[in-house]
């Protein structure tokens, strides 16, 4: 039997080190509580400094409206708070810091201090706390607001130090954290410091808008639909990204509710049952408002999840806003008798045709994907000449008409004798069938290919993330480059900012003339040619988010220019739309040259081969 243990109340400070690990994950959730403070206490300015991640040092300084002595004495104390009074409170909160439990588990894990002085008084209260014990309390000077600082997070509890993450992975969370919460506050200026530099100032009186384009790039801002929906006392508000727009990386996905970042599962419920495509997720910036009394924000000790009242309601509103949001961009039809519209071309980060191609080029470092049926200047239209190394583009003509090779009679099933239409494979290709005729292009993103063993089911996307990544892997470091007539600027989010500038010399190598205006802004002057087709921000902004790859696994030098070529690959696969059969048996001769054409870099696989013995087994013919 267990040895009987009696009972004991914990120390005080054993009780709010537990109390921290609810409410103190890591660096990030102390930047969420402080600033979440700020905004309590009216605050239009609020400057986070970090240090290390901020397992080093944290400060955050606002303009709000401070504490005297005892109420930043009061601060300390656990269950302490000014933002509730009564338990019919908690059914109606309307503050973001409500528990009270923020500052003390935070003083309890960490060398903290606290200066801060009200408006009327001519003194600031300065007091200073190590492991949530009281060390000093006085006076000093300080205009109106509130500044915390804390440092060495953690410190004394070792155990829960060693788990952070690298100081980079830190200040990303940081960085995500804030980007939610500028969101939600647009007219509140922030302004966020890492080891000495600005990471970003976002002025007062900025718009949702604006936000969105400063801080989660300009790719995405273009892309948004506006949300605008009441239903009863629920308004919804905010952007959805288009149905074609592909992103980088991960959709991104920020909903509000009552202007606090939360979510809820209903919500997520109802985005997933609105949106139109089942296997991409869309990147949304959504406001939700309701009454407090409608909502619990008091479900999640981090005040991460909500819960609902009338949770079907919710998820009505939510449907029918994104449905409203996707049906606005739908051109009206129109009125009868009346000339059609012109209507303009849709906004697209991927080329909306591709031309009608015939003549298989070679497959080498500088081949390019068929061409698109748009103007090209002539190099004597070029303000400058392009540089020797830019190889022409191959002439695309109609496909000679191919008599497929006589078939072997040691072959157990006949295949059927090719169209006029198929086209040889010369002897030597990878692909094991000797011709091929392209049957037809298929949604969403398929190719169906005969030939003389069976049917092939093709993946474009994969294909041709595989012909990409063996022109560049092969070429890494030689590669022509096509100079843009107009160079383009493009502002990243700082993650993405981050690896590009990580990843600049191994980019340059690989044909990219890409240059850091700022922190997170980019000069594009040039592509590599074979993705002198791609529009060069869409094709920057989704090469940066594959560029944060595992490894290495072998030097590093090769690694490097291995994941710039695996990730320009995967922005190629993403970008290109092939919609003419020409330019799909083009691609599909290409494919057969590559060194392993059945599987992209990163090992999905390209195509499915269901053989016409197969069909007579599954026919029973056989």
């Amino acid at each position: 039997m267990a040895e009987r243990r009696p009972i004991r109340v914990l120390p005080e400070n054993v009780a709010n080190q537990i109390a921290a690990g609810e409410v103190v994950e890591r660096p990030a959730s102390v930047v969420k509580e402080l600033v979440e403070n700020a905004l309590d206490a009216g605050a239009t300015r609020i400057e986070i400094t970090v240090e290390g991640g901020g397992a080093k040092g944290i400060e955050v300084a606002d303009n709000g409206c401070g504490m005297d002595r005892e109420d930043a004495l009061a601060s300390l104390e656990r269950q302490a708070t000014s933002k509730i009074a009564t338990a019919d409170d908690i059914t109606r909160i309307a503050t973001f810091g409500f528990r009270g439990e923020a500052i003390p588990s935070i003083a309890s894990v960490s060398r903290f201090a606290l200066l801060t002085r009200p408006r009327g008084q001519d003194a600031a209260t300065s007091l200073t706390v190590v492991g949530g014990a009281v060390e000093w309390v006085g006076e000093a000077a300080r205009p109106l607001g509130t500044t915390v600082s804390v440092r060495d997070l953690f410190f004394n509890v070792p155990a829960r130090r060693k788990f952070l993450r690298a100081a980079a992975t830190e200040l990303n969370r940081i960085r995500q954290t804030l980007t939610a919460i500028a969101l939600a506050n647009p007219a509140i200026a922030f302004r966020l410091r890492a080891d000495a530099r600005d990471l970003f100032a976002l002025p007062a009186g900025d718009t949702v808008a604006d936000r969105v384009r400063t801080l989660l790039g300009e790719a995405l801002a273009d892309a948004l639909l506006p949300i605008h929906h009441t239903e009863g006392d629920i308004t919804l508000s905010g952007f959805l990204s288009k149905p074609d727009f592909t992103g980088a990386g991960a959709p991104e996905q920020y909903v509000f509710v009552n202007r606090r970042p939360a979510t809820a599962a209903q919500i997520q419920y109802a985005l997933r049952e609105a949106w139109p495509i089942r296997d991409r997720r869309p990147s949304v910036i959504l406001f939700i408002d309701l009454p407090p009394e409608e909502v619990d924000v008091n479900v999640h000790p981090a005040k991460r999840e909500v819960r609902f009242r009338h949770g079907d309601r919710v998820i009505r509103a939510v449907q029918a806003a994104v449905t409203l949001a996707l049906d606005a961009r739908v051109t009206p039809a129109p009125e009868p008798h009346a000339a059609p519209p012109v209507a303009p071309p849709p906004r697209d980060i991927r080329p909306t045709a591709v031309p009608e191609a015939a003549t298989v080029p070679p497959l080498s470092p500088i081949a390019p994907l068929p061409t698109p049926q748009m103007p090209r200047p002539r190099q004597g239209d070029l303000p400058c000449p392009r540089p020797a190394t830019v190889a022409p583009y191959p002439v695309l003509r109609d496909p000679p008409v191919v008599t497929p090779p006589p078939t072997d009679p040691a072959t157990p099933a006949t295949p059927p004798a090719p169209q006029p239409e198929a086209q040889t494979l010369p002897a030597g290709e990878t692909l094991p069938w000797r011709w091929l005729r392209v049957a037809d292009i298929l949604e969403p993103g398929y190719w169906l290919v005969v030939t003389d063993r069976g049917y092939v089911t093709v993946d474009a996307k994969a294909a041709i993330e595989r012909i990409f990544y063996e022109r560049l892997a092969a070429s890494a470091g030689t590669v022509p480059t096509q100079p843009l007539l107009i160079p383009e600027t493009l502002r990243l989010p700082h993650a993405d900012a981050a690896r590009v500038t990580r990843f600049l010399p191994e980019l340059t190598a690989a044909g990219f003339g890409v240059s850091a205006l700022d922190h997170d802004t980019f000069l594009i002057d040039a592509l590599p040619i074979a993705l002198a087709e791609l529009p060069p921000k869409e094709t920057l902004a989704l090469l940066a988010a594959e560029l944060d790859q595992p490894g290495p696994k072998k030097g590093l030098d090769a690694w490097r220019r291995e994941v710039v070529a695996r990730a320009a690959a995967q922005a190629a696969g993403r970008a290109f739309r092939i919609t003419s059969k020409e330019a799909v048996a083009t691609l599909m001769a290409q494919l057969a040259r590559c060194a392993m054409p059945y599987a992209t870099p990163r090992g999905r696989p390209v195509m499915i081969l269901t053989t016409y013995h197969e069909l007579d087994r599954r026919f029973r013919r056989t």
